[in-house]
């Protein structure tokens, strides 16, 4: 991110509650701020149209002008602030008026019920500072700084906690992002796209991830980590290289560290056509005891015919991805069989909201992770979260 105050619009037309998100927002940004308060829609909307707000958050009952017509007017004159939409209305009510924000364009959108918790307004507030920082390494990417970046400091690594079901036991952690000068570089499908414009950046970047990675496994002790999947992802670009796993092997030898305790999720299919180094890759990964885990089930590249062709220790797919694949008469438990797994290896992701919780039933023995189960946490914050799991204390 900038080093720049973020620009910040609250409205909200009760004067006490508008103070008290103000200061909340404050105290909890993990960014300099500069807000700017209103309580009548009108004048917000002619400050959005001059001023370039990071986030806008707005109620939506208001006299005059209400929430949903002030959202329509911001996007009718080019404003693409993220949105934290914070009102009385119930869930489902406020879940539809963010879809038509989106659907208006506006890309990051979150809402928030009254009356809320410090708790809940921290995990939307995290939330959105997130969909920034993404977004302020989105366009373009100076390929040749970020590897100078990665390789100039050691590196902050993010992770996204994966509970079971009943989120009473810590099964996983997902390398989510790491935390360069800019912002944090999130490590998933659409930024190793970015990072293929140069072919050996992702690789390059991926072992020195990894063996950080290694570096704080060693730091830790044995009986805080030994029963936690690792999992950090893999694209096919990355695949197509020589003794990937070899060195990859090595790597956590060097450090101790037992291969098993790390996990590949993969987005990208392997074709008829598919380089054959890609199948040895592979073939090595399982030879070391790396799990291999299937990224986006029911979304991307992996296809129910090509998931028959991999070895696979585990599976992903999103609360939205699972959502459409229910519509459309699925059956999980049945799909799972026919790429050889069980609903115990299957996790779903992306719970960001209270209604995505209703998607557990009948998936028992699942595991889950999102927003709604637990926040990102870091590098430095990974050993007392460990520990708090190891002694049974595990907060939500």
């Amino acid at each position: 991110m900038s080093s720049l105050p973020m620009r910040l619009l609250i409205l909200e037309d009760q004067v006490i509650l508008r103070k008290l998100i103000s200061r909340q927002t404050g105290f909890f940004s993990r960014h300099a701020t500069q807000i700017d308060e209103f309580s009548d829609p009108a004048e917000a909307l002619r400050s959005a149209a001059e001023t370039s707000y990071d986030l806008i958050i707005t109620d939506i009952g208001m006299p005059g002008m209400n929430g949903i017509d002030f959202i329509k007017n911001l996007t009718a004159i080019g404003c693409r602030a993220s949105l934290l939409i914070i009102s009385g209305y119930d869930e489902r009510t406020l879940h539809t008026i963010a879809d038509m924000a989106r659907h208006q364009g506006i890309e990051s959108v979150h809402f928030l019920c009254k009356p809320y918790s410090i708790d809940q307004f921290l995990h939307r507030l995290n939330a959105v500072f997130a969909d920034l920082e993404q977004r302020a390494l989105a366009y373009p990417l100076d390929l040749q700084k970020v590897w100078q970046d990665c390789i100039s400091q050691p590196l902050q690594l993010e992770f996204k906690p994966v509970l079971s079901r009943d989120m009473q036991q810590l099964r996983g952690m997902q390398l989510a992002a790491i935390r360069l000068p800019d912002g944090l570089l999130p490590l998933d499908a659409a930024r190793y796209r970015q990072l293929a414009a140069n072919p050996p950046l992702p690789v390059l970047i991926l072992e020195v991830v990894l063996e950080q990675l290694a570096q704080l496994l060693a730091s830790l002790p044995r009986e805080q980590r030994q029963h936690c999947l690792f999992s950090l992802y893999l694209d096919g670009a990355c695949l197509a290289n020589d003794n990937l796993f070899d060195r990859y092997n090595s790597v956590l030898r060097q450090y101790g560290i037992q291969p098993g305790q790390i996990g590949f999720l993969l987005a990208d299919g392997l074709q008829q056509q598919t380089a054959a180094v890609c199948f040895e890759n592979i073939a090595k990964l399982k030879y070391f005891g790396f799990a291999l885990l299937a990224d986006q089930l029911g979304e991307g590249g992996l296809t129910v015919g090509n998931l028959l062709r991999l070895p696979l220790d585990g599976a992903t797919v999103s609360a939205p991805a699972l959502r459409q694949l229910r519509a459309q008469g699925v059956d999980m438990p049945a799909l799972l069989q026919c790429c050889g797994l069980s609903l115990s290896q299957l996790s779903i992701t992306r719970l960001d909201m209270e209604a995505d919780l209703e998607l557990l039933a009948g998936l028992e023995g699942c595991s889950v992770s999102g927003e709604q189960i637990a926040l990102q946490l870091g590098s430095g914050e990974l050993s007392s979260y460990l520990q708090q799991q190891t002694a049974g204390e595990l907060t939500h």
